[in-house]
């Protein structure tokens, strides 16, 4: 039996990576894996073979304020510390964009595990400006200028780039539950509340009253990772007043209930990108079978891998320039839109299935070990 150590945390974004290893607990250990969670620096957490440091919560615990770590910093040290008690230790890196990474600790750790990835891992040593593959284009394309500089980058020296490899994203954590107050008490306790993937799915047949629908936050803090919701929202408003067939809604917080009610009636909701690539939004658009209108997300990886243009979703190019030609092709063309809805619901309930667990715990394995 190997045991596996998780220094996490129990606030939304430790949780996605986190649940589904608490959800198959058992079958892990009946693999012979038996996985431990800890919350806070103790000395339980050091003995193990598998040590995984969970990103985000670890750099809060150790108080490290550089944006990138130093050799002499706080979390190399607890690095260098925690080797004399484990066999192998993984950094988890749960950043939301696949460009945002810590590769100044590769010579330090035995595996870097990140939700997802670039394609191509020599674009890791290139700056990007804002620090993600997106920013960098709205800097370039639109002029964006970020009024604060982002200045965490360390490029990827290939030689440690067999370290480098795919955790497993949040489309696996509890996406229905996201938002909503049960999550957030069941994340204080989880070993005492599991989490269910038992989700009420909205048949994408299902007749709906409005053509497109979006709500989500715009207000993000830096102006380039804001720029392509604030921009995604002003087109579709256009689009709608300039065409008066074309019904919907794109503006406005609303209560969680009939944020789920109008999705749950729109033919059309979109994925924007936020701080990274993929987020809440594409999940919620599957469970309630509305086509998933997105930017192109071709140059990433990820696992599960559902999201695929033309196939689970619709793409449109980061310049918006196709975006209106997009939105009326998608509701003039009926049968594309419901088969692409279809294929993209079933897609990510194949994932949370039965049959999906198994395939997380042999891809835990997998990835843990190598």
């Amino acid at each position: 039996m190997k045991n596996v150590h998780f220094l996490t945390g129990k606030d939304q974004i430790p949780d996605y990576l986190t649940t589904p290893v608490y959800y198959n607990e058992k079958a892990l250990c009946e693999r012979g894996y038996k996985t431990s969670f800890f919350y806070k620096l103790s000395e339980k957490f050091l003995s193990c073979d598998i040590l995984c440091l969970v990103s985000k919560p670890v750099i809060r615990m150790l108080n490290e304020n550089q944006a990138v770590f130093r050799k002499d910093g706080p979390i190399l040290s607890f690095i260098e510390r925690c080797r004399k008690y484990t066999n192998k230790i993984i950094w988890m890196d749960i950043s939301d964009s696949t460009s945002v990474t810590h590769f100044e600790l590769l010579p330090y750790v035995d595996l870097y595990l990140k939700k997802h990835l670039l394609k191509d891992k020599t674009l890791y040593q290139k700056e990007f400006y804002g620090g993600r593959i997106f920013t960098d284009f709205y800097h370039k394309k639109f002029g964006i200028v970020d009024s604060q500089r982002f200045n965490q980058f360390y490029p990827l020296d290939l030689k440690y780039v067999y370290k480098v490899g795919l955790s497993w994203n949040m489309g696996i954590g509890d996406m229905y539950n996201a938002f909503s107050k049960k999550n957030a008490i069941r994340r204080l306790f989880p070993s005492y509340i599991p989490a269910s993937y038992k989700i009420p799915f909205t048949d994408p047949l299902k007749e709906r009253k409005y053509d497109i629908f979006l709500r989500t936050s715009s207000a993000l803090a830096r102006e380039t990772v804001a720029f392509h919701r604030q921009e995604l929202i002003k087109r579709l408003d256009e689009i709608l007043q300039k065409n008066n067939s074309i019904s919907g809604s794109v503006k406005g917080k609303i209560p969680l209930r009939m944020f789920r009610e109008m999705m749950g009636d729109s033919k059309i909701t979109f994925g924007p990108f936020g701080w990274g690539e993929l987020n809440v939004k594409e999940y919620e658009a599957l469970i309630f079978g509305a086509l998933l209108v997105r930017p192109d997300i071709s140059h990433m990886e990820t696992w599960p891998d559902i999201f695929i243009e033309n196939k689970t979703y619709w793409p449109f190019s980061w310049g918006f320039d196709d975006l209106e030609s997009v939105v009326l092709e998608c509701l003039k063309d009926e049968q594309k839109r419901l088969r692409i809805a279809r294929n993209g619901q079933e897609a990510y309930r194949d994932s949370i299935s039965q049959a999906g667990m198994e395939k997380f715990c042999d891809w835990f394995i997998q990835q843990i070990e190598k």
